[in-house]
């Protein structure tokens, strides 16, 4: 085995690893919070998280994968340095917008009681995810240290939870408890950078903050697109339907969720792999992506229809029978997570490295439009299988506008080839 394709595995092994820390242990407590605090309890928190989230895809802002690919090209330290210090001061700035927004909510009354107590304390998960330098090892493709750091803080948090958290009162608490990890996780990322690379965080110009900001845009508005449309569920639901049902709802969408973030990281660390080879020629990247997302789609398929499948006891064994009235959302929700898969093979894999960032983004965002409006409908006719439903359909437009895009891609290539063929043979043939 080529040594590239070795550290592509390895660093993949490593990712994988991570996001299981990332999913599985805080997921690890659901069962039994959602028996603690029930279905209305749980959907105040939900709908609090679901804030949260929102403002989480405005942190990132697209740099995952921007300024992954920089990291990558980057060969000086001190221009390295430079990067990571634009980056983090960025998603600081942003989450500094994000709490006026917070302020507003509380102000006008839309996010009161509960809710709003839940979203403060959820808070620091923010700040945690701004200072998290996760991309960076990822573009260094060097990621056990930050996912044995990340497991010990993961774990410690779930120990907390199950040694503090035992009356529905304690909600503020759990959210406190759920979010303090990510800003340690933070915090941890910055010391190893600093030991392991000797990377350190210095001042950046506003010209470079705003630079990378612009080269995170397209990337920033199509993972944004992709990820409400998984989430605009709950906050269709939160404004229709009682929080016993947006609880239900939210606790078995985590199913789903979380087969597809355990997919991401086979995604990011294909991602710079895919770029190495989009240097060498286009056709070079298509098969990597070809021969890594063939079995991993027939895999992640594989599961997803068992889940799908066991749909009723899986709900009852994690959640209770409280959470069986939505237990027929796992069918839509499986076929969403399935074609998503497929989708970040077509456009992020193959149409962003090829170039065609813009085109993607518009594709995703006239997705999340049609998802919008189809969560709106469906959802107030149909409750939570509406909105399961909603996603399921406009990921499959998504699929067929991909797959339509990248064919258009290949024929232009083909062409474009042909015609530089032509060409230099007949050079060829006037200079005989």
């Amino acid at each position: 085995m080529a040594f590239k394709e070795k550290k592509l595995l390895q660093n993949t092994g490593w990712l994988l690893a991570l996001q299981a820390i990332n999913i599985v242990l805080p997921f690890v407590t659901v069962p039994y919070v959602t028996r603690v605090f029930g279905a209305e309890r749980y959907g105040v928190f939900s709908i609090a998280l679901n804030w949260i989230t929102y403002f989480q895809l405005v942190v990132e802002f697209g740099f995952n994968l921007s300024a992954t690919k920089k990291v990558v090209e980057v060969k000086d330290g001190e221009e390295l340095n430079d990067l990571v210090s634009a980056v983090v001061i960025a998603r600081l700035g942003l989450v500094a917008a994000c709490f006026v927004v917070v302020i507003i909510l509380g102000i006008t009354s839309a996010a009161t009681g509960d809710q709003l107590s839940c979203m403060l304390a959820l808070f620091s998960m923010l700040v945690g995810i701004a200072l998290q330098l996760n991309w960076l090892f990822q573009g260094l493709q060097d990621m056990k240290v930050i996912t044995i750091a990340t497991a010990a803080a993961r774990g410690l948090s779930v120990i907390l939870i199950f040694l503090l958290i035992n009356n529905p009162g304690q909600l503020m608490l759990y959210s406190f408890l759920y979010s303090i990890t990510f800003l340690a996780s933070g915090v941890i990322t910055h010391v190893f950078a600093w030991k392991r690379y000797g990377i350190k965080m210095g001042f950046a110009s506003i010209k470079q903050i705003l630079g990378e900001m612009r080269d995170g845009m397209p990337i920033f508005l199509s993972s944004a697109a992709g990820k409400i449309i998984g989430n605009v569920g709950v906050t269709v639901l939160g404004g229709c339907q009682p929080s016993a049902v947006v609880g239900s709802y939210a606790a078995i969408l985590k199913v789903p969720q979380m087969a597809s973030l355990m997919f991401t990281p086979v995604g990011q660390a294909l991602y710079p792999r895919v770029n190495e080879e989009r240097m060498k020629s286009r056709r070079s990247a298509a098969r990597l992506v070809a021969k890594f997302g063939i079995p991993v789609v027939v895999l992640f398929a594989a599961g997803l229809f068992g889940m799908a499948i066991l749909r009723n006891p899986v709900v009852e064994i994690l959640y209770g029978k409280e959470y069986l009235v939505c237990a027929d959302t796992l069918i839509p929700l499986a076929i969403w997570v399935l074609l998503g898969i497929v989708n970040n093979f077509l456009g992020v894999q193959l149409l962003i490295p090829f170039g065609y960032q813009s085109l993607y983004s518009l594709l995703m965002i006239v997705d999340s439009v049609l998802s919008l409006v189809l969560n709106v409908w469906l959802g107030h006719a149909w409750g939570a299988m509406g909105v399961a439903s909603a996603i399921a359909i406009s990921e499959a437009v998504l699929t067929v506008a991909l797959f339509l895009a990248l064919l258009s891609v290949v024929r232009q290539s083909s062409a474009v080839s042909y015609s530089s063929h032509a060409h230099k043979a007949q050079h060829m043939r006037k200079d005989r």
